[in-house]
């Protein structure tokens, strides 16, 4: 039987912080603060890869809304760019992690390129300013808390833990 996900990212924070670390030279502190940082990431990924399919299909959605809402009332040369984008995204397969990666890729091009106006740099109309806006709220705070593990986020005792974050968008 192999081990799971979980028991090998403890055996490699293990190792890290148990042996390779300690035999690192006090005045290696690149190489120390290089480790510390893999210790880090390790820590956080093991919070996360249960939930990352879960939380790339949310943020998904979301701009997938936000796309639907800037399609709504623009221009034919902004709209029509984003309903062929927002068909690719929709129909992407949502059991893969990169396909829902790619999808978000591609749907964020042609949102950022309607937000812009389009080629004709046409301003965003009031509905698709507070659209971008309620948007960009509802993505900050959710990317804060799939982060929260880093301990940078000033307010981070006022973040929901990951899970409690999906479930409130379900």
């Amino acid at each position: 039987m192999l081990p799971n996900i979980d028991l090998r990212i403890a055996n490699m924070m293990k190792a890290l912080e148990q042996v390779i670390l300690p035999a690192l030279p006090r005045e290696q502190r690149l190489a120390r603060d290089q480790a510390m940082l893999v210790v880090g990431q390790l820590h956080m990924m093991s919070q996360q890869w249960k939930s990352a399919l879960r939380y790339e299909a949310l943020s998904l959605d979301e701009l997938i809304a936000l796309a639907r809402a800037l399609a709504s009332d623009a221009p034919a040369s902004i709209g029509a760019p984003l309903e062929t984008a927002l068909a690719v995204a929709q129909a992407c397969d949502r059991t893969s992690i990169a396909a829902l990666e790619q999808a978000s890729i591609a749907l964020g091009h042609a949102v950022d390129a309607a937000i812009l106006g389009g080629a004709e740099h046409l301003p965003l109309s009031q509905a698709a300013i507070d659209a971008v806006l309620d948007y960009a709220l509802r993505h900050a705070r959710r990317e804060r808390t799939w982060f929260k593990a880093n301990q940078l986020d000033p307010d981070q005792g006022d973040l929901p833990d990951i899970e409690a974050m999906l479930t409130a968008a379900d």
